[in-house]
């Protein structure tokens, strides 16, 4: 049986502090009650490793938190893909795209030339470059899809890890330069505004005191 995200809704401790299982932050500077969600067209479609989930830096679960109605999160395994995911490519078929850089020659042939704004579905994967990798090479159902390697004019704000690729763009950030692509402005700036409320009160909550006003 496919694990989902909803069985990992479980309390988390670090060895630092604990954390809120829903936006991951520390207990203390949790923003879950600040939180009014909103709604996308776009479909974002997150693939992760548990060991991904579990990282309470991970904005893929923001992201799941923010856009609850358009984000479904799906546990990626080794021998067992996930049978609803593969179910949702079936039903957004000529509509569902894939973000990766087209690193090789193999996957810029891949590179979507026009997307069209509307109810399209976007397939993300939350993980380290190393896992990434791995997931897109063992997962065939990934092989046939479109892709949409990004290209930005701006550093990542995320600077909670070490060892990220340079000029690369964490989860929730490609999701919404994915928004401005599929014509979602608006939408784009309310996740925006809530990512770097998240950066704030992540960085007080691991220093043990709340963010400033």
């Amino acid at each position: 049986m496919n694990k989902t995200c909803e069985a990992f809704k479980v309390k988390q401790i670090t060895r630092l502090y604990e954390s809120c299982p829903q936006c991951g932050l520390p207990t203390l500077t949790c923003i879950c009650e600040l939180i009014s969600p909103l709604n996308t067209q776009a479909k974002f479609w997150i693939i992760t490793s548990e060991r991904e989930f579990y990282r309470p830096s991970s904005t893929g679960r923001l992201l799941k938190l923010l856009n609850p109605g358009s984000t479904e999160i799906f546990l990626w395994e080794r021998t067992s893909p996930n049978l609803k995911l593969i179910e949702n490519i079936r039903n957004y078929q000529g509509r569902t795209y894939l973000l990766f850089p087209a690193l090789t020659e193999d996957l810029a042939l891949r590179t979507a030339s026009k997307i069209d704004a509307g109810e399209n579905a976007f397939i993300l994967i939350d993980g380290t470059w190393k896992e990434a990798g791995r997931i897109l090479r063992k997962s065939d159902y990934l092989s046939e899809l479109p892709l949409v390697s990004l290209e930005t004019d701006y550093l990542s704000g995320f600077c909670l890890r070490r060892g990220g690729r340079q000029g690369t763009l964490c989860t929730i950030e490609t999701a919404m330069e994915v928004l401005k692509i599929n014509d979602e402005a608006e939408q784009e700036q309310g996740i925006r505004q809530y990512f770097n409320l998240f950066l704030k009160h992540y960085q007080a909550g691991a220093s043990s005191h709340l963010p400033k006003e």
